[in-house]
């Protein structure tokens, strides 16, 4: 069966752009707000006011102050997150058609228009129109003229334009002509537009301990922290995680509260979160029974369903006990921008011996991993 994309797959950011109906203008950049997934109402965004003076080929943004007290998280400012390139613009009075040529630049370390870094987003990335397109000076009606769609994303039919590239950090899409309709009796226009696709959550298996033999928390300490490499929060809600034994893959088990793990934060899943049990581990998610870390030949991995798929963000595995399994002894990775696929090699760490957490606990769960290294 596959499976409807929850909204919280896909990602949201917003710009404001005013153009002027008029001559020829190269490289004008707007700015970019990022808003929370989900219908977003606009009192809950940080927006930009663009203005763009096509004469003289120059754009000025500023920030406004939401239009009301938005309780969602807002991150970045003006080009930090992404950014929306004009280019070629041009007006033609005998087909009343205003067009220019637009690029999206993607500045988050996350790749955009794929959920997983490899798999595309079957919709694209999406720039659609939030509000407008409105006059703002002169007479008459503007309309897109050459939408790709239309699609009930913030309001009802509201049409877009689709890039259907997969976009790493600071890479530039191809240029997409948008064209729109209105007479020469208009001055300028505004329309303020979102940019909404499925990003991908760059978490990374950064510490375990397998074998908290020897210590008080022999039963309950095993534990898991992630990383989160990128730019954007990560909400662990709706994530599996399995480990697989030497006799195969267990189940996979849904993570079904909400976990956040903020850029650049950690989160620690482990047996339970009862700190009496697991030797004061501080577990932020409890997998119970499901997950059953062994001394050797096992492996851990943390996924995503997406449809009928089910896409790896991050696995680790080891096999050996003298290396991964030392009694209470986590294994730490020495950066996270390092290949954490084998447990056992160079690029991990035991955790030192004045790592200590709890009542004889050796490691640096929720923390910097001791074994780090610039």
């Amino acid at each position: 069966m596959k499976l409807k994309r929850p909204a919280f797959d896909r990602r949201w950011l917003a710009a404001t752009l005013v153009l002027a109906a008029a001559a020829c203008g190269d490289q004008q950049p707007t700015a970019v707000q990022r808003a929370d997934d989900g219908n977003v109402p606009e009192t809950a965004l940080q927006e930009f006011d663009c203005t763009a003076n096509i004469r003289a080929a120059a754009v000025n943004c500023a920030p406004t102050a939401p239009a009301g007290n938005g309780s969602r998280n807002i991150l970045g400012g003006q080009n930090s997150l992404l950014k929306l390139t004009s280019s070629n613009v041009s007006y033609n009075a005998g087909t009343e058609i205003f067009q220019f040529d637009v690029t999206v630049q993607n500045l988050l370390n996350e790749a955009m228009g794929t959920p997983d870094g490899v798999t595309p987003d079957p919709e694209g990335i999406r720039v659609f129109f939030h509000a407008g397109p409105a006059v703002t000076s002169g007479t008459g009606t503007v309309t897109v003229a050459n939408a790709d769609g239309t699609a009930d994303i913030t309001g009802v039919e509201q049409p877009f334009f689709a890039y259907h590239e997969i976009l790493r950090q600071n890479e530039v899409s191809a240029a997409h002509t948008w064209q729109l309709s209105a007479p020469a009796s208009v001055g300028t226009v505004a329309f303020k537009m979102y940019v909404e696709t499925d990003v991908q959550y760059l978490l990374v298996i950064n510490e375990m301990l397998v074998n908290p033999s020897g210590t008080s928390m022999e039963t309950n300490g095993d534990f898991v922290e992630l990383y989160n490499a990128g730019t954007l929060k990560v909400d662990l809600q709706n994530l599996v995680i399995a480990d697989s034994a030497a006799s195969g893959r267990r189940p996979y088990h849904l993570i079904a509260s909400s976990v956040v793990i903020a850029p650049g934060g950690y989160v620690v899943l482990g047996t339970t979160t009862n700190t009496t049990n697991n030797g004061g581990l501080p577990v932020d998610y409890a997998w119970g029974g499901s997950v059953a870390l062994q001394s050797s030949l096992d492996a851990f991995k943390i996924a995503r369903v997406y449809g009928a798929d089910t896409l790896t963000l991050d696995r680790t595995q080891y096999a050996s006990a003298a290396t991964s399994a030392q009694d209470g002894v986590s294994r730490e990775l020495k950066n996270p921008a390092l290949d954490n696929s084998n447990m056992d090699g160079s690029n991990w760490g035991s955790a030192s011996v004045t790592s200590v957490y709890g009542p004889g606990g050796r490691g640096t769960p929720r923390a910097q991993n001791s074994a780090f290294t610039p």
